[in-house]
């Protein structure tokens, strides 16, 4: 996440990412950005590169090893929301999983150009010695993603939840106000949030709090607005501009209500005794209740994604909210 602030409001604003194309940049010309900044991206002291992919070769863009002797394989083609990212890494395991010492053996001799041999290596790097049946006894598998890629890193976390171990390697790019372009890389991690970069798209889906206080839910319908309660809640709603669509998911039932947000943020006291602003609020203009609630299973039907309501607010792609604002309208909405 990136920040822009202002030192003399101390009001900070988030910067959201750009895709690829933005920049006439291809995903073959990040690709060599990387290549030529391995050093930089990988630390010797929890990794020991040994072998980069050659042109023409069905081979992981990178291979590596870890103390323990994991292999580490990693696919940086950077194809925005493609599945394929997540097949040809699983693929390439299923080419190289099995290999033996002999054969990373030979592959790092290839690679590296000081006459050491990978046991030599591993030791000199991680200061231990391990047998040569430990090298490559278990599998990591690293894809790279952009962070607004959210399809791409819901799969990751599906196939994690397999209890596979595969990671995303999440890269942001921005735009400077002299339109150049700024790169960051997040080290591969193993949690991962995929709605992550997705806020300021228009779209957003709020948990009415009907489970843990149903007076909540009321107030939110009755009153046509968003809301949400608590220090840790309430500053989701500041993420509201004019004309915000804002979903009303009511837990166990689905969407129960549709509005526009008009971008006036109220704040009011709240709770037994009362707590001054603990409540955040924005009313909701064109408030629609709907004829019957859109479940979580036919949000996902209409989306084509998985989305959890376990949070108190989160954002949609532009994409896939106007996909289901359109049809609330056409399906859930007496005309």
């Amino acid at each position: 996440m990136l920040l822009k602030v202002d030192p003399k409001t101390q009001v900070a604003e988030r910067i959201h990412g750009e895709k690829l194309q933005s920049f006439n940049i291809t995903e073959r010309d990040l690709q060599n950005i990387l290549f030529r900044t391995l050093d930089r991206l990988l630390y010797d002291e929890e990794l020991l590169l040994i072998m980069q992919s050659r042109n023409w070769q069905e081979e992981p863009d990178l291979m590596a090893l870890d103390k323990d002797g994991r292999l580490y394989i990693f696919e940086l083609k950077a194809w925005e929301s493609r599945s394929v990212n997540i097949l040809q890494v699983l693929r390439y395991g299923q080419m190289y999983g099995s290999s033996k010492y002999e054969e990373l053996n030979g592959f790092f001799t290839k690679f590296d150009d000081t006459g050491r041999s990978l046991k030599e290596a591993h030791r000199d790097v991680f200061g231990v010695s391990i047998e040569e049946d430990k090298f490559n006894a278990d599998q990591v598998f690293i894809v790279m993603t952009n962070g607004l890629d959210y399809r791409t890193r819901q799969a990751i976390q599906y196939w994690r939840s397999r209890n596979l171990d595969v990671r995303p390697w999440v890269y942001r790019v921005y735009q400077t106000n002299g339109d150049e372009m700024l790169l960051e890389i997040s080290p591969f991690a193993v949690s991962d949030n995929p709605f992550e970069d997705i806020t300021g798209q228009g779209y957003y889906i709020l948990n009415t709090d009907y489970r843990s206080a149903p007076k909540h839910h009321e107030d939110m319908l009755t009153n046509r607005k968003a809301a949400a309660y608590g220090w840790l809640w309430k500053h989701k709603i500041e993420r509201l501009v004019k004309g915000d669509i804002v979903f009303l998911y009511q837990s166990g039932a689905g969407i129960v209500a549709v509005g526009k947000a008009s971008g006036v943020l109220e704040k009011r006291a709240h709770g037994d005794p009362p707590v001054p602003e603990d409540e955040y609020s924005m009313s909701l203009r064109a408030f629609t209740l709907l004829d019957s609630p859109l479940p979580a299973a036919e949000i996902k039907e209409v989306t084509g994604v998985d989305y959890r309501f376990m949070s108190t607010m989160f954002a949609l792609d532009a994409e896939n909210g106007k996909k289901l604002y359109t049809y609330i309208f056409h399906s859930k909405v007496k005309k």
